[in-house]
């Protein structure tokens, strides 16, 4: 067992990660784009559960897959030691009251694991989701470093606005340690389950860090995914009520 981080959030490890890791992170958002896209991603690379992160912040639930009892946040390796990229997973909506200590836990749980950068997936919300068949992915950036990577990469950089949730807290935690992050926000839908955006994250992924996916499977089954995934939307759209996502709607008064 190994903890670093806040007290509130506690890392027990199955498998060493290897060091110089690009780590993906999949938090319940928007459209709930990270945890499909890094679920998506699991499967296709093989990467290895290596780890579980617990918390008393965490609602009081486990879950089974394949007859094997799984907590709803860990993390997963590579099965290659020639493989860069790690994974932060939670299958469950993180409670405002819980992001700002999380996110202290994740920066300094990747540090600790000397990994090379965070890379948070997921949506940004648009009223005109319906009529857009290939979202766009903007790009929103901790340090200057991250922002050459992005432009390197041809990414379209988010220039002004605010943004809220779990991820505003990993970006400002990045930035406040001067820790490598990068957040790949894909246009999507507010209240449902959107594998269109995370399809649309997951092929930025190649173009910044190499990793080409195969989204034609995911994208076929939208409406399947869409229903699983109802009821964990349900909880998330209750968990971003309190956790600054309002915000995302305003202009920033010293650009008005």
């Amino acid at each position: 067992m190994s903890t670093s981080g806040p007290k509130k959030w506690e890392y027990f490890e199955l498998k060493p990660l290897p060091e110089n890791l690009t780590l993906i992170v999949g938090i319940p958002d928007v459209g709930l784009v990270g945890p499909i896209a890094v679920t998506y991603l699991i499967k296709n690379l093989k990467l290895e559960l290596a780890g579980y992160v617990d918390s008393p912040l965490l609602p009081p639930v486990i879950l089974f897959h394949d007859y094997q009892l799984l907590t709803p946040v860990r993390v997963y390796g590579p099965t290659d030691v020639g493989e860069k990229v790690a994974v932060f997973f939670s299958e469950s909506a993180i409670p405002p009251s819980g992001l700002y200590s999380l996110a202290q836990f994740i920066v300094t749980w990747a540090a600790s694991k000397r990994v090379k950068r965070l890379v948070m997936v997921g949506g940004v919300a648009v009223p005109n989701r319906m009529q857009i068949e290939k979202p766009k992915v903007y790009v929103a950036t901790a340090l200057e470093e991250d922002r050459e990577l992005a432009k390197k990469s041809g990414l379209k950089l988010l220039r002004e606005g605010f943004m809220g949730g779990a991820y505003a807290m990993l970006l400002k935690e990045c930035f406040k340690r001067r820790f490598p992050g990068i957040a790949l926000l894909a246009e999507s839908h507010l209240h449902y389950p959107d594998p269109g955006a995370a399809a649309a994250v997951l092929e930025a992924l190649e173009p910044l860090l190499g990793i080409k996916v195969d989204v034609a499977p995911l994208l076929e089954q939208e409406e399947e995914i869409r229903v699983k995934l109802r009821e964990l939307m349900k909880r998330t759209v209750e968990s971003m009520r309190g956790a600054g996502k309002e915000y995302e709607y305003t202009i920033p008064a010293m650009y008005v």
